[in-house]
């Protein structure tokens, strides 16, 4: 059984000669005639939800109970990094992670509780999170990021308010790109509040530091109440936790969202192929840059990686005082590996990932690439990923997601991404720019020209890199981790150009390949 929304019936029917053992295609909405036709001539039959809906009611049946081995879903990995793979998950890896969040959110929500799903179920952090906040009793109501607030890009208005106003949640799940836009929205915001306006927002803000700093959350309620009642709107107004996972967040932002919302914000960690919940932020603990300690159903451990300087021996040196290494994550929650073919009723790895696992005291292990730390608190902070690092000429390494973290703080950015070429002197960046704040910009200098001319001239460009060598040194970043030169792109990356994932994380092979002129120059 197929079950396809109407934009994906023309592949549907496009493939269905190809798959034999598809009997039946359900439809969100009723199909074009034409299309039912092509589904028929395949061999296979049509029904819309609501059809499946009316017959259920009168239908007897007997559920199928799984056994914990039986497979339960296969998730495909976001392909940032090349071909998304299909990882296979069991009944029994979910019900673990189940119970791993289960245990982190005890005491946090109850079934009082609203969670707003609007990230694709498609993404194993989504697919967790509604499985887990179902079996703690929850209420669910379902959006999309582009309905989100009041000013979603594809909201009907006047007559539609956004998902978050109209549900009002009380828990959140962010990809930390979406605090990213969050940020920057605030921050234009503020901008047009005038002086008066400026001055209690700065205030509010340092309000909200020094609450963060003594473990606190939000600010004082004054500035709470005359300040960021607006900001807390757009989002319903009711948020008591935020879990952000995918992606770092950066320590600025974590504060600056924790403020302005008036709700703590937690990290946590996980992949596909650990049914996401591995690790989770403690409620009470405001450290930034942690992911916290593992969850119930997980084994930590972290392995030497010579190559990249990270040893576990670490902990004995006194600048660094910790366990470092790549990260290995074990327990009931790691799946049993990569979907091969349907000809293989019992998946196993593929030949070319069996390194991707390995079983240490009879658990077995996946390897992340994740290079990670472990605090004298117990908790796991991830500081850099090996596939992400870039080798100098010097043979320093640059972590890109790092310098990315300290760009997306930059005024003018909106997107950016840092790249490294195989034997080039320096890193750069490509960077999709704020639109308002570069035709400003223009104005400010006397620039004329459309966006995309604003994108390309030397003055605007400058004045941009810039304000980004300024933001990577306030983030304490080392002369040969800064971008020596940028590029402005006036296309955005959007998981619809197939350039995000739909988690809105960089697919970096396929930006580089789609921007190769442009990255040419910067080393020319």
């Amino acid at each position: 059984m197929i079950v396809a929304d109407a934009k994906l019936m023309k592949i549907v029917t496009k493939i269905l000669p190809k798959c034999p053992s598809v009997k039946h295609v359900v439809t969100m909405t009723p199909a074009e005639a034409s299309m039912a036709a092509k589904v028929k001539e395949a061999g296979s039959t049509i029904h819309s939800a609501d059809e499946l809906v009316d017959s259920g009611k009168t239908a007897n049946f007997s559920p199928k109970l799984p056994a914990p081995e039986d497979v339960a879903v296969i998730m495909y990995t976001s392909g940032t990094t090349g071909a998304p793979k299909g990882v296979v998950l069991s009944h029994g890896n979910i019900v673990a992670i189940s119970a791993g969040v289960e245990h982190a959110m005890e005491g946090v929500v109850t079934p009082d509780d609203v969670y707003l799903c609007y990230l694709p179920l498609a993404h194993i952090m989504e697919m967790a999170a509604e499985v887990c906040f179902m079996a703690l009793g929850l209420q669910l109501g379902f959006g999309s990021p582009h309905t989100l607030t009041d000013t979603g890009v594809k909201l009907k208005r006047p007559e539609s308010i956004g998902d978050a106003p109209c549900l009002q949640p009380t828990t959140m799940v962010f990809a930390p790109a979406v605090l990213d836009k969050v940020y920057q929205g605030v921050q234009n915001k503020r901008q047009g509040l005038g002086s008066v306006g400026q001055t209690l927002f700065n205030w509010g803000l340092a309000s909200g530091e020094r609450h963060f700093n003594k473990g606190s959350v939000g600010a004082n309620w004054v500035f709470n109440q005359l300040v960021f009642k607006k900001v807390q709107g757009l989002v319903g107004g009711r948020l008591k936790c935020m879990i952000t996972g995918s992606a770092p967040l950066s320590p600025e932002i974590q504060k600056f969202i924790q403020t302005v919302l008036g709700a703590p914000v937690r990290q946590g960690y996980g992949l596909t192929e650990t049914c996401a919940g591995s690790c989770m932020g403690f409620w009470g603990d405001n450290a930034t840059a942690s992911v916290g300690p593992p969850t119930v159903c997980t084994v930590i451990r972290l392995a030497d990686w010579p190559e990249g300087n990270y040893m576990n021996s670490d902990k004995d040196k006194p600048e660094v005082g910790m366990r470092r290494g790549e990260v290995l994550i074990g327990g009931p929650s790691v799946s049993k590996g990569y979907y091969i073919s349907a000809k293989n009723p019992n998946p196993e790895l593929e030949t070319k990932n069996k390194e991707d696992w390995i079983e240490i005291g009879g658990t077995r292990f996946f390897r992340t690439g994740d290079v990670g730390q472990i605090t004298k608190t117990g908790c796991l902070q991830i500081i850099d990923r090996k596939k992400d690092l870039w080798k100098g000429p010097n043979g320093e390494y640059v972590a890109l997601t790092k310098v990315e973290a300290a760009l997306k703080l930059c005024e003018y950015v909106d997107m950016p991404m840092c790249y490294g070429k195989t034997g080039g002197e320096w890193p750069v960046a490509l960077i999709c720019p704020q639109k308002p704040r570069i035709m400003a910009l223009g104005a400010e200098l006397g620039v004329s020209g459309e966006f995309e001319q604003l994108c390309q001239d030397k003055k605007v460009v400058d004045k941009v890199a810039e304000s980004c060598r300024a933001q990577c040194k306030a983030q304490k970043l080392v002369e040969f981790e800064i971008p020596k030169k940028i590029a402005l792109i006036a296309e955005l990356w959007t998981p619809e150009n197939d350039l995000l994932t739909a988690a809105m994380k960089l697919k970096r092979p396929i930006i580089a390949t789609k921007h190769k002129a442009e990255i040419d120059s910067l080393y020319a």
